[in-house]
């Protein structure tokens, strides 16, 4: 199953924010993401029912394993992307990270993966791993 745009968003959110694994508050979502925080509750319903974020009831967030690698992979994407951007295109940083957040969401995955190898070094051309679930 492929995320939908909206839960790649808030699953890179919440791996951004996290840290390297640590709990992430709800209102904290919300303000990266400048959503309300009544979205994030749907959200975050459907990535706990997806299996990629554990919370409790008026809890914190935690990225679950399989969570960490999604998100993890969905992340790396975005770096080779933003970095393509703002190095090679020469575009601000601001845009730089919304258009790669932009390709992630909107993109196929064949171009995807298409557009990172065009901005690997050569030497770094090695196909990528799906963005599609498992």
């Amino acid at each position: 199953m492929a995320l939908t745009p909206s839960a790649t968003r808030y699953l890179l959110a919440i791996y951004q924010l996290s840290d390297g694994g640590h709990a992430v508050r709800s209102v904290d979502v919300a303000q990266e993401l400048s959503v309300a925080r009544a979205s994030v509750v749907k959200m975050l319903h459907r990535l706990v029912a997806d299996g990629f974020i554990q919370k409790e009831y008026y809890g914190n967030i935690q990225l679950t394993p399989a969570g960490i690698r999604e998100a993890n992979r969905i992340y790396t994407l975005f770096a080779i992307l933003e970095h393509f951007f703002s190095n090679s295109l020469q575009v601000s940083e601001e845009s730089a990270k919304q258009d790669a957040i932009s390709c992630l969401c909107f993109l196929s995955e064949e171009s995807l993966e298409q557009l990172t190898l065009l901005s690997l070094p050569e030497e770094g051309k090695v196909p990528l791993p799906s963005l599609l679930i498992e």
